[in-house]
C-alpha cells in the first residue's frame, strides 16, 4: 500500500496543504517521500498526521481522541488517498488501484468516512511479508537492554508499530538469540545491517548468552550491541524490525534517518531496500533532500 495524495486543513502543527505524491511516470505514487524543511517547520507532525489518519481508520493499538490535532476551533480534517497493489484491491474487494477516505478529528473523538474494504487492508497485521502493513520509526529510538523484553509474535507486535513507547525496541535482544536457527531470517538480517552501517557487521553467536557477541565494528573482535556506536545500533534496529515483522509492500515512516550517518546517500538506498515495494517517508532537511535520489520531496517553510 502507499499514500498517494493527502490533504491536512485545520490539524495543529501542520501548514494547511496538500501533498500530491503522484509520480508523473507512472501515475503511482512517489516511494520514497522526503519532508524537508527548518526547524519546527512542521516535518515530525506531518507524518505523524498521516500515521493518525491511519490509525483513525482501523487503528492497530487503542485510538485515542483527536484533541490534539486540533489547532483550533472543534475539529480538524485530513482527507487521503491510498494506492492499492492488486493482491491488496482483491482482499479490499475492489477493482480501482484508489481509495479514499475522510477522518475528522473531534476533540473527543474520530470518526473516519470510508469503505470497508479500505479499512480491511488497513487493519490486517501479520508478519507474513505479502501482506502490507504500517511502521513508524521515531526519532528517539533505541535498543532495550533491560527486561522486559518484547515478544517477536504479531499480536504482541502490532499494538507498538505506529506508537513512540520507549519499549517498542525490546524485541531486539531476543529477536537476535532466534538467528542462529533461522538460516533465511539470518542472512535477510546481516544483509541489511551490512548495507546500512558501513563499519557494522553481524557475526553469529552461539554461546546462547543473553546478549550475545554478535558484531564486529570496524573488523575488531566480536562485541554486544551495548558496544556499537549510535549509527550502528540504528542500523541494527532497522534491520531487526524489517525481519522480525516482515517488512514489504508497508508504509514506512522514519522521523530523522540521518542521525548520526556520515554517508547518507548509501542510507537511504538501504532503506528503500529494507522490503520489497515499500513506501518511505523520510523527515529531515537540505542535506537529507538532497540525498535521497528520484525521491519526492516536500518542502516545508
Amino acid at each position: 500500500m502507499k499514500i498517494q495524495r493527502a490533504t491536512f486543513h485545520g490539524v495543529s502543527g501542520v501548514p494547511d496543504l496538500t501533498l500530491d505524491l503522484t509520480d508523473g511516470r507512472s501515475g503511482a505514487p512517489h516511494s520514497i517521500v522526503v519532508v524537508s524543511g527548518p526547524g519546527a517547520s512542521g516535518k515530525t507532525r506531518t507524518i505523524e498526521a498521516l500515521i493518525a489518519a491511519k490509525e483513525a481508520i482501523r487503528p492497530y493499538g487503542p485510538m485515542t481522541t483527536g484533541a490534539a490535532w486540533i489547532r483550533s476551533g472543534s475539529a480538524a480534517k485530513i482527507r487521503v488517498s491510498f494506492f492499492l497493489d492488486q493482491a491488496e484491491r482483491e482482499f479490499a474487494g475492489t477493482t480501482s488501484s484508489t481509495m479514499d477516505a475522510e477522518i475528522v478529528l473531534h476533540h473527543d473523538r474520530v470518526h473516519a468516512e470510508t469503505d470497508d474494504g479500505l479499512r480491511a487492508v488497513l487493519g490486517r497485521y501479520s508478519h507474513n511479508s505479502a501482506h502490507g502493513k504500517g511502521d513508524y520509526f521515531p526519532a528517539e529510538r533505541r535498543v532495550r537492554l533491560f527486561p522486559p523484553f518484547g515478544g517477536l509474535g504479531s499480536g504482541e507486535q502490532r499494538v507498538g508499530r505506529l506508537g513512540k513507547d520507549a519499549r517498542k525496541y525490546g524485541f531486539v535482544l531476543p529477536f537476535l538469540g532466534t538467528l542462529a536457527h533461522d538460516e533465511a531470517k539470518r542472512e535477510r538480517f546481516a544483509a541489511a545491517v551490512a548495507a546500512l552501517s558501513p563499519t557494522c557487521r553481524f557475526i553469529p553467536d552461539l554461546s546462547g548468552q543473553a546478549i550475545p557477541r554478535c558484531f564486529s565494528s570496524r573488523g575488531g573482535d566480536p562485541v554486544t550491541i551495548a558496544q556499537l556506536s549510535h549509527a550502528e545500533t540504528d542500523a541494527v534496529l532497522f534491520a531487526a524490525t524489517a525481519a522480525t515483522i516482515g517488512l514489504d509492500h508497508s508504509l514506512v515512516f522514519i522521523d530523522r534517518p540521518d542521525l548520526h550517518v556520515e554517508d547518507l546517500e548509501a542510507h537511504v538506498e538501504a532503506l528503500a531496500g529494507l522490503g520489497q515495494d515499500n513506501q518511505l517517508f523520510l523527515t529531515g532537511g537540505a542535506r537529507l533532500a538532497a540525498a535521497a535520489r528520484n525521491a519526492h520531496v516536500v518542502s516545508l517553510k
